[in-house]
């Protein structure tokens, strides 16, 4: 009986063992991630310990940490970004087979998508036009003498020109973000931002009722805000339209010079 219990044991062994093997990502993979703006495609670089992953997404702008865990054959890691000067969680979960992983993301709790990813080839560099966008790029208008001007007669008659201090009112909570704006001949122009930068912001005025639009920039690509609402002396009220994540509240109050 013993005999013919160590060969089932050695067999029982033998096929045990590619359930106990652990699963490797090390190295450099092609991800795609389709977000409510679309596809992107980005170059991932995956280190591991065990059960304990993580890396960096590269891009020619710059490079995004993440950590997570590789359980088998299910990875799951996290990153953050800055959005309107808030952070905003990245959760991505999937499957790894071989050379080849495929899952899905979820961005802030608010909008999910899908990701794959496969592994590079080793002589392969991202391509420019598939590159994210690193939360740190920022851009800068700066307002004529002209502009400042009329932003100053605007302001004192309770118009949208000049400083603010701006509240959004999202499913996470409040995000704080600051915004100037000048007007000309019924044409808004200025800057919306935060401490991590700011981006350009262009529209229309007609009495109190305006109309905003601007494009923030997270390493899944660019992000279409439209924002409406009426000025009511040193007070905004508005509507913000997010491409792909739907409408949410925001207000202002006009900062004291």
């Amino acid at each position: 009986m013993n005999r013919l219990r160590l060969p089932i044991v050695a067999l029982a062994l033998l096929v045990a063992a590619p359930a106990f093997a652990q699963t490797t990502i090390v190295g450099d993979w092609d991800m795609t991630i389709n977000s409510p703006q679309g596809a992107n495609t980005t170059r991932v670089s995956f280190k591991q310990d065990g059960e304990k992953v993580n890396g960096l997404f590269k891009s020619p702008q710059g490079e995004l940490p993440f950590t997570g865990t590789l359980t088998g054959d299910t990875l799951k890691f996290t990153f953050q970004i800055q959005f309107q000067g808030q952070p905003l969680d990245i959760t991505m979960e999937g499957k790894v087979a071989a050379a080849e992983m495929t899952g899905k993301a979820n961005f802030g709790g608010m909008v999910d998508g899908d990701w794959s990813a496969k592994r590079a080839d080793g002589a392969a560099t991202p391509a420019a036009s598939t590159s994210t966008t690193s939360p740190t790029s920022t851009s800068t208008t700066t307002a004529s003498p002209a502009s400042t001007t009329t932003a100053a007669s605007a302001s004192a008659i309770g118009g949208l020109a000049g400083k603010w201090d701006v509240t959004f009112v999202t499913p996470g909570g409040e995000f704080p973000a600051n915004a100037s704006f000048t007007e000309d001949a019924g044409k808004v122009s200025g800057t919306f931002g935060s401490q991590m930068g700011e981006v350009p912001v262009t529209g229309t005025v007609d009495g109190k009722t305006f109309k905003l639009t601007m494009t923030a920039q997270t390493p899944q690509g660019n992000m279409e805000v439209v924002m409406s609402g009426d000025v009511d002396g040193d007070a905004i009220k508005g509507k913000a339209d997010i491409a792909g994540m739907g409408q949410m509240e925001w207000s202002a109050k006009r900062t004291k010079q």
